[in-house]
């Protein structure tokens, strides 16, 4: 297994396969790096495609230090580097895309020709003049409440979250669920509310506009964790970006409808 010792001493769990441009595949909030598994044979066949468990997650290091997405984005600079990486093309999956706002946030565009964000909000919580939160709702206090139930009874939680980032108007096959639930469970409860709480203090909308390289968009039309019409806001104020809005799927277009993601994404890439 490939790992890189970061700066701090936690060991980074990487793939890299294929050559060309690289796409670097960057996972959401309790997952790992498999859940691309029908992105990265096929994107591979014409690009160079790299993951990583983000720390605390999959395969990566659990040592409890620097749990923020902050030092996360210092992680996929770390793999850059360490990889001789140029003109990549970011992709983040949900958390994934709070990570990358991160690495510009401290690196610029440097490095970069692009990124693809999958279904995320750039605030999760519910104001008066804010209605693009986590499930439409979402406030402090009920973000406060979800830390405190992941430590009181994991398994609900991701018991109502895996279904959640699936299409809303379909049943979950109860094999998939399993198989989701069992690899979420690489994460363990700690890094789990570390990086929600982390995740939940960061607001990005007024860096919308300084995005300083091209963005894909890719948002699920019938997502249960953003309902309202998040992809046509962040298509208005990030000026140099395309919208892709999956017709067939939730939180999870790279998986739901994996042959169009895989073409928009490997379009993008060039």
């Amino acid at each position: 297994m490939p790992f890189l010792t970061a700066d701090d001493g936690v060991p980074i769990y990487y793939t890299d396969q294929g050559q060309g441009i690289p796409i670097f595949l960057i996972h959401g909030w309790m997952m790992n790096h498999q859940f691309f598994k029908y992105n990265i044979p096929v994107l591979a066949q014409t690009h160079r495609v790299v993951t990583m468990d983000i720390r605390g997650h999959g395969y990566s290091g659990k040592q409890e230090i620097n749990w923020t997405l902050q030092q996360a984005a210092r992680d996929v600079r770390q793999i850059v580097n360490y990889l001789d990486l140029s003109e990549v093309i970011l992709v983040g999956w949900s958390m994934g895309t709070t990570l990358i706002h991160n690495y510009f946030d401290q690196f610029g565009g440097e490095k970069l020709k692009g990124a693809v964000f999958i279904d995320m909000t750039p605030y999760l919580l519910k104001t008066e003049d804010w209605e693009h939160a986590v499930f439409g709702k979402m406030d402090l206090q009920a973000a406060v409440n979800l830390a405190s139930s992941i430590i009181k009874d994991r398994m609900q939680i991701a018991e109502k979250f895996v279904p959640g980032c699936f299409n809303v108007n379909q049943v979950v096959d109860p094999a998939l669920r399993e198989s989701w639930m069992r690899e979420s469970m690489l994460t363990p409860n700690s890094a789990m509310v570390a990086f929600w709480l982390d995740m939940v203090t960061y607001d990005w909308r007024s860096h919308l506009a300084q995005i300083p390289v091209p963005v894909l968009l890719c948002y699920g039309a019938h997502s249960a964790v953003y309902p309202t019409q998040l992809g046509k806001h962040m298509h208005e104020r990030i000026h140099n970006s395309q919208l892709i809005m999956f017709e067939y799927s939730g939180h999870s277009p790279f998986w739901e409808e994996p042959e169009r993601f895989n073409a928009e994404v490997a379009r993008f890439a060039g």
